[in-house]
């Protein structure tokens, strides 16, 4: 059986791929949630993309109409590049751009002065700027400083101080938008990516089940196998987005309001990543007994006793509303429903160890019986009253 810990690098894809991937992920998550469910995970980033729709046309009103500036769509460009996930990095992110405008304005006017404006000036501007933005330690993808600095070489040392007013007119009204206009509180973003990452998990178990419950083959063993390791590489995407939940309130004034919620985030992907884990080693069994590895019967042993496929039913819908009580405050509806999968679960527990027991096959016993330890203890990771993971449920009151 694989172990927890082993992970395979994913592999990343060319850009148009991995663009067509993720449109294909997000047509699957409507399909399987329903477009209520979906929209209702989506609503926050929906507020946020007006929010900073609003911020720009503001910053662009405030150039053209207010301040009279020769080119006010800088402002909103500023806007842009200010915004960032959280209200805190949003503050660093305009420190960063104001500190990157100033040096690329000082550095090309100072250069201009000494030497003049020709080629070896705009060569000496572009190589100081990226290695200033190395030295400042400046995200990679922030070029600031040489293109502030080309900007005053083309255009003349009084455009830099028109630069700078843009980029302050900007860095302020993106930080005040991301501060005081509804602060984008990334708890729920990351109770929506667990919520996503339970739905496929809740996918491939049923998959799993009905694949079992007809003439399922080496190929489709193989094909569930690389679904659960694909989806065990997909857990780092939900611990990054607990991390960027804990930074979302750094800020807050009413902090300890959303502990408990964060508590509930940390709580749920670590419960899920125990519980992927057992999925995929289930996967990786099926895998080997119909390959005949370590002396399994291979085809001859695929004939599994039903059981099992309905147990892996009940772990489907219990990835599913385990996804769904991460999403807001959850439903009872979604509690009760989850409750009632984990007892059905069980019930096809005992029917199946009862089934197993008649087996005589040493290696086919063994491995049977690892499938049953693994369906319980992802039953067990999943428990709401005696599981290691309570702190991961939603409180009703």
């Amino acid at each position: 059986m694989e172990t927890e810990g082993g992970r395979r690098p994913a592999a990343a894809g060319s850009p148009l791929e991995r663009v067509v991937s993720g449109g294909m992920a997000a047509l699957a998550r409507v399909r399987s949630m329903g477009v209520g469910r979906w929209l209702r995970m989506e609503r926050e980033a929906l507020a946020q993309t007006i929010k900073v729709t609003g911020a720009c046309a503001v910053g662009w009103w405030l150039a053209a109409y207010v301040l009279k500036v020769d080119l006010p769509v800088l402002v909103p460009i500023g806007v842009l590049l200010t915004v960032s996930a959280t209200a805190y990095s949003t503050l660093v992110r305009g420190g960063q751009q104001i500190l990157a405008v100033v040096v690329g304005v000082g550095a090309a006017t100072a250069l201009i002065w000494l030497i003049g404006a020709n080629a070896a000036t705009l060569a000496v501007l572009v190589v100081a700027g990226l290695v200033l933005t190395r030295l400042l330690n400046l995200p990679e993808q922030n070029v600031q400083i040489p293109i502030t600095a080309l900007l005053v070489f083309a255009l003349g040392s009084t455009y830099g101080f028109a630069r700078l007013a843009d980029v302050l007119l900007g860095a302020g009204i993106g930080i005040a938008a991301n501060l005081l206009v509804m602060p984008p509180r990334f708890v729920d973003k990351a109770g929506r990516e667990l919520c996503g990452l339970c739905s496929e998990l809740a996918d491939l178990a049923e998959d799993m089940a009905e694949g079992l419950r007809g003439e399922w083959d080496r190929e489709m063993a193989g094909e569930w196998l690389e679904r659960a390791r694909g989806l065990s590489q997909r857990l780092e995407d939900t611990e990054q987005a607990a991390e960027q939940a804990e930074e979302s309130v750094r800020l807050s004034p009413r902090r300890r309001r959303y502990d408990r919620r964060l508590r509930q985030v940390a709580e749920a992907a670590t419960c899920l990543d125990h519980a992927c884990h057992q999925l995929r080693s289930i996967a990786r069994g099926l895998t080997d007994l119909i390959a005949g590895a370590r002396g399994l019967p291979g085809e001859r042993g695929a004939d599994l006793p039903e059981p099992l496929a309905d147990q892996l039913s009940a772990l489907s819908r219990v990835f599913r509303d385990f996804g769904m009580l991460q999403v807001g405050h959850g439903r009872r509806e979604d509690m009760e429903d989850l409750c009632a999968a984990l007892d059905d679960g069980e019930r096809q527990q005992r029917r199946l160890a009862s089934e197993f027991w008649q087996t005589r096959h040493a290696e086919l016993r063994s491995l049977q019986g690892a499938l049953l330890d693994g369906c319980a203890r992802i039953r067990h990771e999943f428990d709401p009253d005696t599981g290691p993971h309570r702190a991961a449920f939603p409180r009703h009151e």
